[in-house]
């Protein structure tokens, strides 16, 4: 068995636009009564800035206290992703001072880490060394707002042709900006999860959080853990013996594909069995 506290990203509640279906407080309680200890924030842009109004006036520390009174733990913070919002653009100016404006409120919530993808995609071969610079440049301000704050700021590995594709340059990229490592278990396509997370560690870097789902190895599929190749049993024992203290957060889609939805009620049994070592 394994005793992480259970974690969801809000990210399950939301349509194919990134668009979410049913008000937070509605969201939290069906969370909660499913038995999950924290949650991530995770939205687009739009709905950070002008759905929940997130970083204005008192709301970040309402939705904190509102989890905290219905027992749920704000864990963590998914700063947003798209091409506008690329901390390795040439012009990231905008993308950095709006994350900065979520890092703060997010201290207000109570939160304690900021998730970050280290680029959008795709990322041509012969800008690959311009946009890395770009990246180290912008995520160092944003690990020094992030630690200002009392937060940190977790770089998530990613796929294809993103920064931070491979073990060795996402350990560079940690190592070029002090943030520390995300892992997800849906992204890694050319290496296994086993040897890109055996890799990290050994690069020192345990990870500070998770994105847990499963895929097939030639796309992300943020499917549940048992229905790819994710060998669970490995991965959760290196975890374990590497003393990794966040929670097992679960990044599942709700649609994995047109013909499979993914219910909560099925998405609680699933991490209830992955916890209990029932998953291998």
């Amino acid at each position: 068995m394994y005793h992480w506290k259970k974690g969801i990203s809000l990210s399950f509640f939301e349509n194919e636009k990134r668009e979410t279906w049913e008000d937070c407080q509605t969201i939290l309680k069906k969370v909660k009564d499913c038995g999950f200890d924290c949650v991530e924030l995770s939205f687009s842009h739009d709905d950070y800035f002008e759905n929940y109004h997130f970083t204005e006036e008192k709301t970040a520390r309402e939705f904190g206290a509102y989890c905290r009174s219905l027992g749920l733990l704000p864990w963590s913070i998914h700063l947003p992703f798209s091409e506008k919002w690329d901390l390795s653009r040439d012009d990231a100016i905008e993308a950095l001072r709006d994350d900065i404006e979520l890092i703060k409120a997010a201290h207000e919530a109570g939160i304690s880490v900021a998730v970050i993808h280290p680029s959008f995609e795709p990322v041509a071969t012969e800008e690959r060394g311009r946009r890395i610079a770009n990246a180290i440049r912008n995520l160092k301000t944003l690990a020094a707002a992030a630690e200002k704050n009392e937060m940190i700021l977790g770089l998530e590995n990613l796929p294809r042709t993103c920064l931070g594709n491979a073990s060795g340059e996402l350990a560079d990229l940690l190592d070029a900006t002090g943030a520390s490592f995300v892992f997800d278990t849906n992204h890694s396509l050319s290496e296994d999860n086993v040897s890109f997370l055996q890799n990290m560690l050994r690069r020192g870097y345990c990870p500070v959080s998770l994105h847990l789902s499963d895929y097939d190895g030639e796309d992300e599929r943020h499917d549940l853990p048992g229905r790819g190749i994710n060998p669970w049993s490995t991965l959760l024992d290196l975890l374990q013996t590497a003393a990794y203290s966040g929670p097992a957060l679960y990044e599942i889609r709700r649609t994995v594909s047109p013909g499979r939805t993914v219910s909560l009620a099925e998405l609680t049994t699933n991490i209830n069995a992955l916890l209990n070592g029932e998953i291998s």
